[in-house]
C-alpha cells in the first residue's frame, strides 16, 4: 500500500511551491530596505520549501515503512535534510520540465540550459565566498544567524550585524534563480503535474519511471558534472 494518498501529497507540494515564492518575495523586500540578514534567513527559508517539494515528489511511489517513506518522515521536519535535496534540483527542474507544454520547443530548451547555467555559476559565487567545498545544508547555520543574536569570538553580535552583505546577496541570487526557475516551469504546468502524478500512480510502475527520470540525468549531467546525484564543487 502506498504511504500517502496523492491528494494530501499534492496540496502539500503546491503549498511548499507558493511559500517557496512568497518567502523569497518577502526576503527580496528586506534586503532592499538593508536589512540583509533577515533577508538572507527567510531566503533560506525559501530553499527549504523547494527541498520539501522534492522530498514530496519522492513519496510517489512510496510504500509505508520503506526508505523513501522514512526519510520524508525524517527529513521534511529536519532543516538540513530540506536543504540537502537541493543537491539534486538540476534533475528536479528537468523532470518538472517533461510537463511544460513548452517542452520540445527550441527557445524553451535553450533557456533551461541558460537557467542551469547560471545555478551553477550562482553556487560557485557562493562557495568561493565561503571558501570550503559548499554543499546546501551549509547554509542552515547561516541562517540561525539571521534570525538571532547570538555569542563570537568579539562578543555579542546582534542578528542585524551578523551576515555580511556580500554573502547574503549570493545566497539571495541563488534563492533568487531556483524559486525564479520553479515559476518558469509550474508556472505554465503545475496542473499539468498534477494530472501526470496521478497518472504515473494509476498507469506507470516504478522501474518505469526510474527509467524516465534516468535521462533527466543524462541531460543535465555535462552542465552540472553530475556523476554522483551532486553538482560538483568549485575549485
Amino acid at each position: 500500500m502506498y504511504s500517502h494518498n496523492p491528494d494530501i501529497i499534492l496540496d502539500a507540494f503546491t503549498k511548499a511551491y507558493e511559500s517557496a515564492l512568497s518567502n523569497y518575495e518577502a526576503a527580496s523586500i528586506l534586503k532592499e530596505k538593508g536589512y540583509f540578514s533577515q533577508a538572507t534567513s527567510i531566503a533560506v527559508l525559501a530553499l527549504e520549501e523547494v527541498g520539501k517539494m522534492m522530498m514530496l515528489d519522492g513519496l510517489l511511489f512510496a510504500r509505508t515503512g520503506d526508505e523513501r517513506y522514512k526519510q520524508y518522515k525524517s527529513g521534511h521536519l529536519s532543516h538540513r535534510m530540506k536543504l540537502d535535496a537541493l543537491e539534486l534540483f538540476p534533475l528536479f527542474l528537468h523532470y518538472l520540465s517533461t510537463v511544460d507544454p513548452r517542452q520540445n520547443e527550441k527557445r524553451y530548451k535553450q533557456t533551461l540550459v541558460v537557467i542551469l547555467t547560471d545555478l551553477k555559476e550562482k553556487r560557485h559565487k557562493l562557495s568561493n565566498l565561503l571558501r570550503n567545498d559548499f554543499v546546501f545544508p551549509d547554509i542552515d547555520s547561516i541562517k540561525q544567524k539571521g534570525f538571532y543574536s547570538h555569542e563570537s569570538d568579539v562578543g555579542f553580535i546582534a542578528n542585524k550585524d551578523a551576515i555580511a552583505p556580500e554573502l547574503s546577496e549570493a545566497i539571495l541570487e541563488l534563492t533568487w534563480r531556483i524559486t525564479d526557475t520553479l515559476k518558469f516551469v509550474l508556472g505554465h504546468s503545475i496542473e499539468k503535474y498534477k494530472n501526470q502524478f496521478y497518472s504515473f500512480r494509476e498507469h506507470i510502475d516504478e522501474e518505469t519511471l526510474k527509467r524516465v527520470r534516468k535521462e533527466s540525468n543524462k541531460i543535465v549531467e555535462n552542465i552540472f558534472g553530475l556523476t554522483t546525484g551532486k553538482p560538483e564543487q568549485a575549485h
